[in-house]
């Protein structure tokens, strides 16, 4: 018997926007209705949503206040102590350093939705953010930048010096209100950044060993006995191939190959491919499947030559393009778009 779905994204997060939704001009509870949710469920300490109902959320935001900007406001209200019991460990850390570790390994608390890794290096500290469920292209554009302005804004909060300049990438393109990401200086922004989706920020001049104002060593230990705890009783989703196609569909100028994206789940090829033949498909024909969708997809818009989507969907030239869409479609990519030229 199936386990029933667990709450991942914890409510007190949507909570925080409650001044902005009103100042767009609607309610929490109002999207919440529009998006079949009762809005009562968001006053229970420990009421969460799945990822169906953040996607009909934020789609309904997106719908109901007009508002491009929303990930960038809502990470903008994100503070550490939003973030519950690890919130408190993690302000209770001693150093940056070990207040990055501990958040890595009990990401999956603030949401599985994504998962976290910090590496250091002498004075270069980087950090990734990459989606670990599958998601809206919406949700997924929204919640990447609720993490990258919430990250900037919680570290600079605690750095000795911040002034110093670093860099934050982020896969998805510019969005309308780009211009607001100057707000983060000193922090270089940079957009379409990977063609796989993540967010990464990248510093060598973060004071990472500075002692921060709230150090407890008695709480951190208090607090993680607590995280660790409460991660015991969180179990591994399903929607593996759901995951998979999220992945290739949003990948650009490269098609990943199976290791790749396990190795951003943190797992072997093998597991993945295990995962993957239980919910009874394989990597190979998920892969064939959602490069010819979007092949289709992008000859129909007839908006790119034939060879710029062959490029853009990670074909080495034009002539594989054609055999392998011929061999999917029966068709060649010119006859199928109706008679365009092909040209480069």
């Amino acid at each position: 018997m199936r386990a029933a779905v667990r709450p991942l994204l914890p409510a007190r997060y949507f909570l925080l926007m409650g001044d902005y939704f009103k100042s767009a001009g609607t309610s929490l509870g109002e999207l919440a209705r529009a998006a079949d949710i009762d809005p009562d469920r968001f006053r229970e300490t420990d009421f969460g949503l799945t990822t169906q109902q953040v996607d009909r959320l934020m789609a309904e935001a997106l719908r109901l206040t007009g508002r491009s900007d929303i990930g960038f406001e809502w990470g903008c209200r994100l503070k550490l102590n939003s973030h519950d019991i690890l919130g408190y460990a993690m302000l209770s850390c001693p150093t940056l350093d070990q207040l990055l570790r501990l958040c890595s390994r009990y990401y999956k608390l603030l949401t599985p939705m994504f998962r976290m890794s910090y590496q250091r290096t002498g004075h270069h500290a980087e950090i990734v953010y990459r989606p670990a469920l599958p998601m809206a292209t919406e949700t997924l554009q929204l919640i990447q930048e609720a993490i990258a302005v919430s990250t900037h804004l919680q570290c600079k909060s605690l750095l000795q010096n911040p002034s110093s300049v670093y860099d934050i990438y982020l896969s998805m393109e510019p969005p309308p209100h780009a211009a607001r990401y100057r707000e983060l200086a000193p922090a270089r922004v940079h957009f379409g950044a990977s063609a796989l989706p993540e967010v990464r920020l990248a510093a060598d001049t973060w004071s990472l060993d500075a002692a921060l104002p709230m150090a407890d060593a008695h709480a951190v230990r208090m607090a993680e006995e607590r995280c660790r705890a409460l991660l015991q009783k969180y179990s591994e989703q399903g929607n593996w191939v759901e995951w998979v196609v999220m992945m290739l569909s949003e990948a650009e100028d490269c098609q990943p190959a199976l290791e790749e994206l396990a190795g951003l789940l943190g797992i072997s090829a093998r597991t993945l491919d295990r995962y993957l033949k239980k919910e009874g498909s394989s990597f190979r024909d998920l892969a064939i499947q959602v490069r010819n969708g979007r092949a289709q997809k992008l000859l129909l818009e007839g908006r790119l030559p034939i060879s710029q989507i062959a490029y853009r969907l990670g074909f080495t030239d034009v002539a594989n393009f054609s055999r392998a869409f011929r061999r999917a479609n029966g068709i060649s990519p010119t006859d199928f778009r109706g008679g365009g030229d092909g040209s480069a």
